[in-house]
């Protein structure tokens, strides 16, 4: 394998430059990693119920017992097994407290499958792919921005949670890079009810941010900068994706999509959600539309 398991779980980072058959193999694994972990999850999870049934109801007869001379007896001999049922009803959960910290969110990993299997034939087979995925929660405390207060009095922390990035070189000799950013606003308020309770609201606010970024040859796309409004028509993203930024250079084209509703990586996207490797293959093809444009002009430009 391209990549120390035993350090991914540690770290819940995963990078790796490689062919594009490396990291579609390190995905695989990664995904039938996550399936495990899962299934450890129900199991751990099933295992501490039915523990906590077990100790509940031992102690529940034990309440019932009388005070004679049998009942006695099995009332000074029953306080063992309690006490070994309710040990492992603890562990139970403490095990499944760890399986649940090596979960893996699902979408991330299928998002970077179902990019690169989009775009494996633009790549070809042999070319070096750089791939970044971070696992940790989007309110690690080093993702934290900054604090604030609202003017409507809610105390607010901001998280970005830069989770991922591929770079490589296109055939065509283009390097693309793509990258995806996951903020989340948390909220709390705590307030005196008018019975003198003090009570605390909390709320969360996530988007995301989608970006694609070319780098070309300037001496193929002469005046590439001065297309920039041509470029924002040219956009065609799906519903509910809009621009965030567009960027025209002499050599190079950065569009930033915002995501404010809820994503999905597919391979077959539920619900109103976005579907997210969709997007970047659309944010992809509309830059190379302005690109395309750009080579048209410069052949004009000849001919004339």
């Amino acid at each position: 394998m391209a990549f120390n398991i035993d350090r991914f779980r540690e770290e819940r980072v995963y990078r790796c430059s490689g062919p594009i058959r490396e990291l579609q193999e390190d995905l695989e694994r990664l995904r039938l990693l996550d399936m495990e972990v899962e299934q450890s999850r129900r199991k751990w999870w099933k295992s501490a119920w039915v523990c906590l049934a077990a100790t509940v109801g031992f102690f529940v007869y034990r309440m019932m017992l009388d005070d004679g001379l049998e009942d006695a007896l099995a009332r000074r001999l029953t306080p063992w097994p309690g006490l070994v049922l309710l040990a492992g009803t603890v562990g139970c959960f403490v095990v499944y407290l760890r399986f649940r910290r090596l979960d893996l969110e699902n979408r991330r990993y299928t998002l970077a499958s179902q990019v690169i299997h989009r775009l494996r034939r633009d790549i070809g087979p042999d070319a070096s792919v750089r791939l970044e995925l971070d696992f940790t929660p989007v309110d690690s405390p080093e993702k934290l921005l900054g604090k604030h207060t609202t003017p409507s009095g809610w105390n607010a922390e901001n998280f970005s949670d830069p989770w991922f990035s591929l770079q490589t070189r296109l055939l065509d000799g283009t390097h693309l890079r793509i990258a995806m950013v996951q903020r989340l606003m948390k909220r709390s308020r705590t307030r005196r009810s008018a019975s003198g309770k003090y009570k605390t609201k909390h709320r969360q606010d996530s988007w995301a941010f989608l970006q694609v970024q070319l780098r070309v040859k300037a001496a193929r796309h002469q005046d590439l900068a001065l297309l920039e409004p041509e470029a924002r028509q040219a956009m065609r993203l799906p519903e509910d994706v809009a621009v965030d930024k567009l960027r025209l250079g002499e050599d190079r084209m950065f569009l930033r999509t915002l995501v404010e509703k809820d994503w999905d990586a597919g391979p077959n996207v539920q619900g109103d959600a976005v579907d997210a490797p969709k997007t970047v293959v659309m944010m992809l093809l509309s830059l190379y539309q302005v690109l395309n444009s750009s080579r048209q002009l410069r052949q004009q430009a000849k001919a004339s």
